[in-house]
């Protein structure tokens, strides 16, 4: 069974190449955000957060297929609106990971409309909608501060259900340049009802999920 506890455990199982192209895929997000300021002014500043959250995910998900791809032990999903990572563990294929890219508030939330495959992906265990024996559900992505509309830190997190956050854990070990604030692990238990700002995962339009 796979050390869904324990963080760093998990990070090992996922592997430097995997952990290395989350990173990796952060840091061209934030150059490609720079970038883009610095070229459209106007565009940026007037953009609504999802819309920026949307083009980071684009920027992200590309250079994680430019990275990993052509690994044998990963498969990359991108069928509309889902874009996922699967991630194999041992060779009986019987335990895995599955991640999605997800913007990450700084209080380990993360937002998406509550359709039955996000609901069912952030519940961890056997559902109708994931029916795998042994995989773990992860949402991997950045921080993000609301107050200067900035990328921080790559983290990867954990959850048991929307409001159950068993830990957010920080990959700025894991090769980040260090630009952004470190989230620490977050204590499980709800969270106080907030205003949702679709992530880049989510299709705003037609409320279908899109991570």
């Amino acid at each position: 069974m796979i050390s869904r506890a324990d963080p760093e455990a998990v990070v090992s199982e996922l592997g430097d190449e995997v952990v290395g192209a989350l990173v990796h895929a952060v840091r061209v997000a934030k150059h490609h955000l720079h970038e883009y300021r610095q070229e459209h002014p106007d565009w940026a500043a007037g953009n609504a957060p999802r819309t920026l959250a949307s083009l980071i995910h684009d920027w992200m998900w590309t250079d994680l297929k430019q990275q990993l791809e052509t690994l044998p032990h990963v498969n990359l999903i991108d069928r509309h609106p889902t874009r996922e990572i699967t991630v194999r563990v041992d060779s009986d294929e019987r335990l895995s990971y599955r991640l999605r890219m997800k913007l990450h508030h700084r209080d380990g939330r993360t937002s998406s409309y509550q359709t039955q495959s996000v609901i069912d992906f952030e519940l961890q265990g056997v559902t109708p909608t994931f029916p795998g024996f042994g995989e773990t559900r992860l949402e991997a992505g950045y921080e993000w501060d609301p107050g200067t509309r900035s990328m921080g830190a790559p983290v990867i997190s954990l959850r048991d259900g929307r409001d159950k956050i068993i830990w957010v854990h920080p990959l700025a070990g894991q090769g980040e340049v260090g630009d952004g604030a470190v989230t620490l692990p977050v204590a499980p238990g709800p969270t106080l009802p907030t205003l949702d700002v679709p992530s880049a995962g989510s299709d705003d339009q037609t409320g279908t999920e899109r991570s």
